[in-house]
C-alpha cells in the first residue's frame, strides 16, 4: 500500500513546546498524529522513533500505529520515509447533543422486565464524558478514563444522562431504563467540557475489547472519518461487540446528502437517528444512506448530576436505547454474534419512511424478541 498524507480533519489543541535560547524565544506548535507504520516495518518501531526523534505518547500494537506530538516540519519528514504507510492528524470529538426527551414506554420495553429480561450479566460499556457513580439509579461497576479525570464523576452531564437511558435501575423512584440490570462501564473519553482528542476515544474502545464487553454506546461523533478509528471498530466488531453510536444532530442537508457522522457512518455500527413521540423524524436528527434504525430521541427523561434529572433531545439520547435493546437481545440469545444481532434490529424494525431519513425504521422490541428463540 502506497503512503497517504495527512488527511484533512479539524485538529485538536495540544501544548506548545517552548525552546529558549539567550537572544530569542521559540515556539514551535506540535499537534497529535496516529503514524501508521507498515507491516513490515512495525518491528523497526523503536529505530524509526529513534531516527526521527518522534516522543511518542502510545503504541496501538493491533494496529501497528503510533501516536504522537508533532510539528508541521516534522510530520512533512516523516512523510518521506518508505517505512511509514500514513499519517493521520488528531481530531476533536464531540458528544451528540441537541437541547433540553421520553420513550422507554413507547418501545414497550417494561413489558420485558416482567418475562424476566432485564439485561442481568450484559457488560455495557458507555464511551462519553463518565458517569456519575453515586448517582442512585444507577449501578456502575467498573470503568476507565483516558482524559485525566475520574471516570465515576461526570461534570457534564451527558454521559450520566446517557447512562440512565440504557440501565437506570428499576426501583421505587425516578427513572428505569431500557436494561435496567445491565452491568454499566465508565469509559471517560470526553473531558467535562464535552469533547476529547480520537486519540482517547481508540483508546476506550480498546478498554472495550481487552474487558470483554458485550455491548459499546458511543453518543458522540466527528463529521470526518479516519483510517484508525475505522480499524479500531472493526477490531470491535472482531471482537464480537455490538457498537451503537448516535448518528449526530446535523439534520438535513440542503444539497440532500449525508450528515451522518462518525462513527456512526462505519459499515458495522449500528447508527441511530431519533424520532419524537409522533415517530417522525426529530428536525436535528441527521439523515443518510449509512443510518440503521430510529428510536426515540427528543425530550428525553433520564439521571443527571449527583441525585437528579433532566430532560434532553438529541441522537445522544436515541443511542442509548438501542444500545440497551441491543443488552436484552444479547440476554436472550447469548450464542448470537454480533453482526447476527445488528441484523436482528434491522430485519424487525417498523419502517416509517424514506431510508435516507429513517434508515430500516424504528426500533422494535416485541418483533425482534420473537425473532429469538
Amino acid at each position: 500500500m502506497g503512503k497517504r498524507g495527512v488527511n484533512g480533519v479539524t485538529a485538536c489543541g495540544f501544548a506548545c513546546l517552548f525552546a529558549f535560547s539567550t537572544d530569542v524565544v521559540h515556539a514551535e506548535e506540535t499537534e497529535g498524529y496516529f503514524i501508521g507504520v507498515k507491516d513490515s516495518s512495525w518491528f523497526e518501531r523503536e529505530e524509526i522513533e529513534t531516527s526521527f526523534e518522534l516522543d511518542v505518547e502510545y503504541e496501538y500494537d493491533e494496529l501497528k500505529v503510533l501516536y504522537a506530538s508533532m510539528t508541521d516540519e516534522e510530520v512533512a519528514e516523516l512523510e518521506r520515509s518508505e517505512q511509514i504507510d500514513y499519517i493521520e492528524r488528531d481530531q476533536v470529538v464531540n458528544v451528540e447533543q441537541q437541547q433540553v426527551p421520553w420513550g422507554i414506554e413507547h418501545i414497550g420495553a417494561p413489558a420485558y422486565y416482567s418475562n424476566g429480561f432485564t439485561g442481568e450479566g450484559i457488560d455495557v460499556a458507555v464511551l462519553d464524558t463518565g458517569i456519575q457513580a453515586e448517582h442512585p439509579d444507577l449501578n456502575v461497576v467498573g470503568g476507565e478514563s483516558f482524559v485525566y479525570e475520574d471516570p465515576f464523576v461526570d461534570s457534564n452531564g451527558h454521559g450520566t444522562h446517557v447512562a440512565g437511558t440504557i440501565a437506570a435501575l428499576d426501583n421505587d423512584f425516578g427513572v428505569v431504563g431500557v436494561a435496567p440490570e445491565a452491568n454499566l462501564y465508565a469509559v471517560k473519553v470526553l473531558a467535562g467540557n464535552g469533547s476529547g482528542s480520537l486519540n482517547s476515544i481508540i483508546q476506550g474502545i480498546y478498554w472495550a475489547i481487552e474487558n470483554d464487553m458485550d455491548v459499546m454506546n458511543l453518543s458522540l461523533g466527528s463529521s470526518t472519518g479516519s483510517t484508525v478509528m475505522s480499524d479500531a471498530i472493526h477490531a470491535a466488531e472482531e471482537a464480537d461487540i455490538v457498537v451503537v453510536a448516535a448518528a449526530g444532530n446535523t439534520g438535513a442537508s440542503q444539497t440532500g446528502g449525508s450528515t451522518v457522522s462518525y462513527p456512526a457512518a462505519y459499515d458495522s455500527v449500528v447508527a441511530v437517528g431519533a424520532t419524537n413521540q409522533s415517530n417522525g423524524r426529530a428536525p436535528f436528527s441527521s439523515v443518510g444512506p449509512e443510518l440503521t434504525i430510529m428510536a426515540p430521541g427528543d425530550q428525553v427523561y433520564s439521571t443527571y448530576g449527583t441525585d437528579g434529572y433532566q430532560t434532553l433531545s438529541g441522537t445522544s439520547m436515541a443511542s442509548p436505547k438501542v444500545a440497551g435493546f441491543a443488552a436484552l437481545l444479547r440476554e436472550k440469545n447469548p450464542h448470537a454474534s454480533a453482526s447476527e444481532l445488528r441484523q436482528m434490529m434491522i430485519d424487525t424494525a417498523m419502517p416509517l419512511g424514506e431510508h435516507h431519513e429513517y434508515g430500516h425504521g424504528l426500533m422494535q422490541l416485541e418483533a425482534a424478541f420473537g425473532e429469538i428463540e
